[in-house]
């Protein structure tokens, strides 16, 4: 036997190896695998939901705050241009206002937002001080800059009504379930859980979510990260407004602390939500909001503590400026953090903010809460980091840190979620299902070994064991990258194994017709398989093209199938035209067969 046969060898015999023991820690139940081998390849073959169960989850998407916020960012705009129409700024001013100058556009045109019946129509209420101002409105001029609003009514008159148009409103609750898709099979997908299913279904605003094979005690942490909003914004407090006006007498459980800047503060358990109630109540100011965060427990006042921020509602730079993401850790306490880089343009807005507010605290405020408001000390670029407080210890800060980080490289949701189902989807069906399949699969595949063996002799035997190396392979690809294995994925390793067999048959055939030609086994086997390589390779790839299709359109179980098929492709192909002809050379050459029985 010359070099080239043995490295080929070694290649088989490499490979088969690596395989068994990538699948070996999945079949530990059945044949015990050493600590060393399970450290070295630490995945295994996941049965999924239809399988050994798993969660299946259930949706509302909260489209309504996703056109509200749409109407709140459209409002900060017309109130904006409403100072360019009345002469107060210029065009290349209004991007840059200072307080004097938003405070005189407001006492002139006044814009407020407006909810109308039932939430159906968000409005936007323009008042102008005076006829001269509001004459110089017109539907031309809501239409140049606004192209998803409408004039309602009020034209020419000192209070003009403006209503987003219909099909936008279609459009805005279309895209905030689409985006809610995006973003929840992106965050599933970096927590490593393969196959999920994801279905958004826009004309009800749910969105269906499968998550197969995940671990039940993991599934507090799957709903928290698919649940979790992410809206990310950086607001300056405002240390210097009238907050003593904002904050009316508090209710019981409330206390106003007076310093420099009035806040209200709760403890106890239940702390949050009687602040968010009391805020609800609060006069506060169009261009203003209060939201909350933590505050160090007082276990005199109840504990836990809660504490709110007066800032300016306007935030120049949200998480769709975030570039990237990163788990830190603080040089000197050593606490857990967020690293966080923003994109060219988040970086300028950035450096513009915080170049124009040197003094002032900015407050960085993730989903509703303000995580830390640090004071302005230089101005800042790219980089910034979140700090998640000491709170809680340093293990539950870094998984707080690691989920966070999770959400954030996956993009924000672009509106609430709200559950409206959950199942855990118990392992009855699926091992009934699983007993079934795996003894029509087995008396499937005896009963194809037998025939190949029997009708083509030793070339059969031959194809018989790369039958079963190219399913070692397969599984131990499986088991390797971790796969979640459903029915449709145990379907594709059906349909592999007939690919192989295909493959073999072909080869086999042409050995056949070689050796009546009078030729002998070696030089039959050497024609054979360069006359059947092309048709081996034709329908692999018609078969792989078809996977790919499927791999790239379908979701959950339909991709799942495509990417077993793609592997089954893989293995096939390798098994069928390399690792058989290792063996057929050695049959041949090294064995010097002088007769080979090929039916």
């Amino acid at each position: 036997m010359d070099r080239g046969w043995y490295f080929r060898l070694a290649i088989v015999v490499g490979s088969s190896v690596l395989g068994f023991l990538a699948l070996w820690p999945s079949v530990d139940r059945w044949l015990p695998c050493p600590d060393i081998v399970k450290e070295t390849f630490q995945n295994q073959i996941n049965p999924g939901l239809d399988i050994k169960g798993g969660l299946r989850l259930m949706y509302e998407v909260e489209v309504d705050e996703y056109i509200r916020d749409r109407r709140d960012r459209i409002a900060e705009q017309v109130q904006r241009q409403c100072g360019v129409l009345i002469g107060v700024v210029s065009e290349e001013e209004v991007d840059d206002l200072s307080k004097e100058k938003l405070s005189e556009i407001q006492q002139r045109c006044k814009v407020e937002r407006v909810d109308k019946e039932g939430g159906a129509i968000r409005a936007i209420r323009i008042t102008f001080s005076n006829q001269e101002d509001a004459d110089k409105l017109s539907k031309n001029w809501v239409r140049d800059y606004f192209r998803d609003l409408r004039v309602a009514s009020g034209v020419g008159d000192t209070v003009v009504d403006l209503h987003m148009r219909e099909e936008q409103l279609t459009n805005m609750r279309e895209t905030a379930v689409r985006q809610s898709e995006r973003t929840i099979t992106n965050r599933i997908d970096t927590l490593g859980v393969l196959e999920p299913t994801v279905i958004a279904r826009p004309n009800d605003g749910d969105i269906i979510i499968e998550v197969p094979g995940a671990q039940e005690a993991s599934f507090e942490r799957i709903k928290s990260i698919i649940s979790r909003t992410a809206q990310l914004s950086f607001q300056i407090v405002d240390d210097e407004g009238d907050s003593r006006s904002v904050f009316t007498a508090p209710p019981e459980g409330i206390y106003l602390n007076g310093d420099t800047q009035t806040f209200a503060e709760a403890f106890g358990e239940d702390a949050r939500d009687r602040l968010r109630a009391y805020i609800a109540t609060l006069p506060v100011p169009d261009d203003h909001e209060v939201v909350i965060g933590r505050q160090s427990a007082d276990p005199e006042r109840g504990g836990e503590g809660w504490r709110t921020y007066y800032l300016y509602r306007l935030a120049d730079v949200t998480g769709e400026d975030l570039d990237d993401a990163s788990v830190g850790f603080d040089p000197q306490s050593g606490s857990p953090e967020v690293d966080f880089t923003m994109n060219t343009r988040g970086a300028a807005r950035m450096s513009d903010l915080t170049g124009r507010s040197l003094g002032k605290r900015m407050a960085i405020v993730l989903d509703d809460r303000v995580e830390s408001a640090p004071v302005i000390q230089g101005q800042i670029g790219a980089r910034g980091r979140i700090t998640l407080g000491a709170y809680l210890d340093r293990n539950e800060l870094l998984q707080e840190a690691k989920d966070l980080v999770v959400v954030l490289q996956a993009g924000a949701l672009p509106a609430p979620l709200r559950p409206a189902n959950e199942q855990l989807i118990g392992p009855t069906l699926g091992q009934d299902s699983v007993r079934k399949g795996a003894v029509a699969a087995l008396v499937g595949i005896i009963l194809v070994l037998l025939f190949m063996a029997f009708y083509y002799q030793v070339a059969g035997l031959v194809a018989d064991a790369m039958v079963l190396l190219n399913l070692q392979l397969l599984l131990g690809v499986m088991s390797g990258i971790g796969a979640t294995l459903t029915l449709p994925g145990v379907a594709a390793i059906a349909l592999t194994v007939g690919m192989a067999v295909d493959a073999n048959v072909l080869i086999t055939e042409r050995i056949r017709e070689e050796l009546r030609l009078g030729k002998s086994p070696r030089s039959a086997v050497e024609q054979g398989y360069a006359r059947a390589y092309s048709s081996v390779f034709d329908s692999q790839l018609t078969t792989a093209i078809a996977g790919i299709v499927l791999w790239q359109f379908g979701t959950g179980p339909i991709k799942g199938f495509a990417t077993m098929l793609l592997i089954g492709f893989g293995t096939s192909l390798f098994t069928g035209t390399f690792c058989s002809k290792v063996l057929f050379d050695w049959l041949v050459r090294g064995a010097r067969v002088q007769r080979l029985r090929v039916g």
